[in-house]
């Protein structure tokens, strides 16, 4: 079964720039969605078609590649440069287009979860502490020449006689 042409698919043309393209993307992307679409089977299939016509055209590599040697330019089996942005997470394909406004409507989908799992890649682990914050103050000559600063980071500490809920992920670490 050979693939559409990605210029098709989104409805534009060659000459059309950037934004033209993430407009044309978004209401494909609507129109198809599955969310939108439960009982039409041939929607995911459009969806995912669209979506990975985006994310080659939206690149300037992977869109240099499609244009001289079509879809063989991008396909990973034949050397090109492939599908998947790299991390293969496709959440931050849907962040570029539609901001927050469908972020609970897409996340699920491609950071491993939902349909996404077959095209897109596996889920990331979380890493331990990446929901803390810091404030730091610095100068700008420290900021140039290089500066090591101490933080004091305030955690909960287990009582004597007091018994915590410990957290089953981080096991309190």
């Amino acid at each position: 079964m050979s693939k559409r042409d990605y210029y098709e698919v989104l409805g534009v043309s060659k000459s059309d720039d950037d934004k033209s393209i993430k407009k044309a993307y978004r209401r494909v992307a609507m129109k198809f969605h599955p969310d939108r679409n439960p009982d039409d089977p041939d929607a995911e299939e459009k969806f995912k078609e669209a979506t990975e016509a985006y994310d080659v055209l939206m690149s300037s590599e992977k869109r240099a590649a499609y244009d001289q040697y079509g879809h063989a330019g991008v396909d990973p089996n034949m050397g090109g440069g492939g599908f998947g942005g790299g991390n293969g997470n496709f959440s931050d394909i849907f962040g570029d287009v539609f901001g927050d406004m469908f972020g609970d409507i897409f996340g699920g989908h491609f950071g491993g979860g939902g349909f996404g799992d077959g095209f897109g890649g596996s889920r990331q682990a979380r890493v331990k502490g990446s929901n803390l914050r810091i404030r730091v103050k610095l100068e700008l000559k420290d900021i140039l020449n290089g500066v090591e600063k101490k933080v004091r980071v305030k955690r909960l500490v287990k009582a004597k006689g007091v018994t915590y809920k410990t957290c089953d992920t981080c096991k309190g670490q």
